[in-house]
Order: structure tokens, then C-alpha cells, then sequence
């Protein structure tokens, strides 16, 4: 890869790994569904212009905004009111693995040893992960990230089987059907709306706009410039250092820690994503569709 495109590739990395701290900071002030509402919001204004009407494939894009923009992006800002930005960003690599599965299921991929031992390391690592102090207190909204990783990995899968696509246009889409939806939501479960938005800090509306602006728009961006370029097997391992970012960013901003168990575990479901990504490519052709939607 040229030193230029790696550099890229960092920068989506960074993007995404404090994308989790700033889901942290948002949630502070504002309930999961309300948030979710204005960070869609913010990204139908910001990408309009990319709306082009798919012809014959609205209703499957209608479908994707409901695995990714609802069950993939709610469950995840849901499970962060509880759960540290590098645990979060941990758990939600199991995307991979339950990616793994769906291919294998629906597209008949070869499924081998490697592939079985490196989705057993990283459910291992969640089981450690599940069983720190620190997390044992919330299996619940452990629970509730996988579904949001198992939704990410759904989304994939719907992409694919939709074939050739415009992927600005299709994230258009995606922030255009989610928003009324989470605002539907919203006004069924939650309350005190009009509160938070008076009350939120500059820290929250920033952090709505770094996720709506930087990561649903620029990383995106960013991110295709380097697929278009380069295989998959070649791009694939740079995500692998979000979780790492998203640790390290969250110590040194928001104070958070990471336990012996954490640690171990994290290292493990690393590892195990690790050699699921970087078995074959068309394994990870299953992943980058989204990524930058994180």
C-alpha cells in the first residue's frame, strides 16, 4: 500500500475508534432514541445531495436502514449508557464472526477449522469480558451490543445480496428512513425530550455532529478511496485497531479503565476476529460495506 493510503486508512481508524467516545459523551445528555434521532437527522441534512433514487431496490434499502440505523446504531447507543467506550468498542468486533456465520448460512462459505477456532477465541473473549467486576454488574447491555453487532453483520449481508451499489447514495438512505423512526420510537419510550435538549451540553450537540458529519460522511469517504484500491485482506486488519484507539482514547479522555479481565479478554476476541479477517478475502468481503457507518 502507498504510505499515503495507509495514512488514510489510519485516519478512518481514528475516526471510528473515538467514535465511541463521543457516543459516550451524547449519551450523557441525551436518551438513546432521542439521540439516535438527531444523529440520523444530522446526517440526511449533511448527505441530501447524495439521495439518488435506486430503482428496484428502495424497499431492500428500506430494510438495511432497519438492521443497521435502528437495531445496529440504537442497541450500540443504548448499551454505551452503561458500558465503557473500549469495552463497547470490543464487543462490537464480534461483528465479524456473527458476519462469518451469516455467510455461511446464506452464501455457502466454506467454513474450516481456522474460521471455527477464531470465532470460538473471540466468544471466549466476551465470556472474559462478561465476567470482569466492572462489566458483570451489566450482562444485559453486554447482551445488548451483541445484538447490535449481530444487526452490523446482518446489514453486510443484506448489502452484498443487493450486489453493486452506490455506497454515498445507500447511507443517504439509510439516515433519511432511520431518523423518523428513532424519533418514532422515541415518542414511545421515552420521555423528557424537550428537557434534555435544554439542558445538554456543548459537549453532547458536538459530539451529534462529529458522528452525523465525521463519521457517517467523512470516514466513509476516506475509507472507499482506500477499498476501491486495494484487496480486501490488505484493508481488512487496519480495523482491528479501532477497538485499540477506542481504548486508549477513552482512558485518557474520559478517565475509563481496563482491568486484567477486560484486557485478556479484549486481546482474545482481537485475536480471534484477526484470523477470521485475514484467512481469506472473501471472508472479509463480507465486512467493509459499513464500516464507516460506525
Amino acid at each position: 500500500m502507498k504510505p499515503v493510503h495507509i495514512l488514510l486508512a489510519l485516519c478512518v481508524v481514528a475516526i471510528w475508534g473515538t467514535n465511541f467516545v463521543a457516543l459516550r459523551y451524547a449519551v450523557a445528555d441525551f436518551p438513546p432514541w432521542l439521540l439516535l434521532t438527531l444523529r440520523h437527522g444530522c446526517a440526511a441534512l449533511a448527505m441530501a445531495g447524495f439521495a439518488r433514487w435506486l430503482p428496484g431496490q428502495m424497499r431492500q434499502v428500506f430494510l438495511i436502514s432497519l438492521s443497521l440505523g435502528i437495531v445496529h446504531f440504537g442497541f450500540m447507543t443504548v448499551a454505551l449508557q452503561h458500558l465503557e467506550a473500549g469495552t463497547g468498542a470490543i464487543l462490537i468486533q464480534t461483528a465479524v464472526p456473527f458476519a462469518a456465520l451469516l455467510a455461511w448460512l446464506v452464501f455457502r462459505d466454506a467454513f474450516g477449522w481456522r474460521r471455527t477456532a477464531g470465532m470460538a477465541a473471540a466468544f471466549v473473549g466476551v465470556g472474559l469480558i462478561a465476567g470482569a467486576p466492572s462489566v458483570a454488574g451489566r450482562i444485559d447491555m453486554v447482551a445488548v451490543m451483541l445484538v447490535s453487532a449481530a444487526a452490523f453483520a446482518l446489514a453486510n449481508v443484506q448489502i452484498k445480496r443487493l450486489g453493486g451499489l452506490n455506497i454515498l447514495a445507500l447511507n443517504a438512505w439509510i439516515a433519511i428512513f432511520s431518523a423518523p423512526q428513532a424519533a418514532l420510537l422515541s415518542l414511545a419510550f421515552e420521555h423528557g425530550q424537550a428537557a434534555a435538549l435544554a439542558s445538554a451540553r456543548w459537549t453532547g450537540f458536538a459530539a451529534i455532529v462529529y458522528m452525523a458529519l465525521a463519521v457517517s460522511f467523512l470516514s466513509h469517504s476516506l475509507w472507499y478511496r482506500v477499498v476501491e484500491r486495494y484487496d480486501t485482506n490488505q484493508v481488512m486488519p487496519f480495523t482491528l485497531l479501532v477497538p485499540v484507539v477506542a481504548v486508549a482514547v477513552g482512558i485518557a479522555v474520559l478517565g475509563e479503565t481496563m482491568t486484567s479481565a477486560i484486557t485478556a479478554g479484549g486481546v482474545l476476541t482481537i485475536a480471534g476476529v484477526a484470523v477470521i479477517v485475514t484467512r481469506r478475502p472473501d471472508t472479509a468481503a463480507v465486512q467493509p460495506a459499513l464500516r464507516a457507518r460506525r
